[in-house]
C-alpha cells in the first residue's frame, strides 16, 4: 500500500513541476487512477508519457505498494 500524497511525490520527484492528481480507485491503496500534467509531455506520444510515468512507479508495483495504476497524461 501507498498513500496518495506518497505516490503524488514519487510523480513529482522524477517529473519535475508536473501537475500530479490521483485516485484510489478500490479504496484499497494499491490500486489508483493517475492525471499527470506536464510540460515535459510536450512533443512526447502519449506511449512515451506513460513509460515515463511507469518507469517512475515501477520499483513500488515491483515491492507490492501500488497493484494497478490507470494513467493519463497531458500537457498545460
Amino acid at each position: 500500500m501507498i498513500s496518495i500524497p506518497d505516490l503524488i511525490g514519487l510523480v513529482q520527484t522524477a517529473i519535475p513541476n508536473a501537475e500530479v492528481n490521483a485516485l484510489d480507485k478500490t479504496g484499497m491503496k494499491d490500486h489508483f487512477i493517475i492525471h499527470v500534467t506536464s510540460n515535459a509531455f510536450e512533443g512526447v506520444g502519449i506511449m512515451d508519457r506513460h513509460r515515463m510515468v511507469m518507469d517512475v512507479l515501477d520499483p513500488a508495483m515491483k515491492d507490492g505498494r501500488i497493484h494497478a495504476a490507470e494513467i493519463k497524461t497531458a500537457t498545460p
